[in-house]
């Protein structure tokens, strides 16, 4: 049974509470909107039914137009930018990290369905299928990079003792950083502990203990960002 959306020109959230998909989050509205530059520790399925979706990614723009479907895969930054198109409608699916390929793929996905509410779990897994049949292998580099997002995410050490470890000054670890990551080392924490403060309102934890837990100030200040990162607050994606 598809699990059914309140379409409002706002980023809805589900849990999805199916094998295989972590997640799942609709759009309809004006055009798109824009959100702040952002990974997650998911893949993360787009599917455009309608309008276009547009990010920037790697410097470039990539769009996703109706009747597509985009993998990006986990730890990937990405801008989501607005669109101008007079309606959109689209869904995004977050399934298990190993469910995907090493860089952003977009395949055609047809014009099977109306509403997202048509789109079941099977549905999803199959475009999954589909894009990582004709995804190449992990190009060189991808594994360092790897082992530079977790060298950030899994040691409250600063900036410098992390970069002298790896025989780096801090100056050098930091442009390391921002060529393979995208982002300064600090902002890359940043945005891993917005991801940490979401999996902990997922489970149903307390707003101001995830605020608290994920390292934020406060509940002020996890909203703030939240809002601007994944394009709702932290009160409506808890309730959801």
């Amino acid at each position: 049974m598809p699990t059914r959306f309140a379409m409002t020109n706002a980023w809805t959230y589900r849990r999805a509470d199916r094998a295989g998909i972590v997640e799942l989050a609709s759009w309809r509205g004006a055009g798109s909107l824009g959100l702040r530059p952002h990974f997650h520790d998911e893949a993360q399925i787009v599917l455009v039914l309608s309008g276009s979706r547009a990010f920037r990614i790697n410097g470039a723009t990539v769009t996703v137009p109706a009747g597509h479907a985009a993998l990006i895969p986990a730890g990937l930054l990405h801008a989501p930018i607005p669109t101008a198109d007079a309606e959109t409608v689209c869904l995004n699916a977050y399934l298990p990290a190993s469910r995907a390929c090493s860089s952003l793929r977009v395949m055609r996905a047809g014009n099977r369905w109306r509403s997202v509410d048509e789109i079941s779990a099977e549905h999803i897994r199959e475009i999954a299928d589909d894009i990582l049949s004709q995804a190449p292998s992990s190009p060189a580099g991808y594994t360092d990079r790897a082992k530079l997002g977790v060298a950030l995410t899994e040691s409250a050490e600063p900036i410098g003792d992390i970069a002298a470890g790896l025989g780096r000054s801090r100056e050098g670890f930091s442009r390391l950083v921002r060529r393979e990551l995208g982002v300064a080392p600090h902002a890359f924490r940043l945005l891993a502990r917005l991801n940490l403060a979401r999996q902990l309102l997922r489970a149903g934890e307390p707003i101001a203990a995830a605020a608290a837990d994920a390292g934020f100030s406060d509940q002020s200040h996890l909203t703030r960002l939240f809002r601007g990162t994944f394009g709702t607050t932290p009160g409506v994606y808890w309730r959801d």
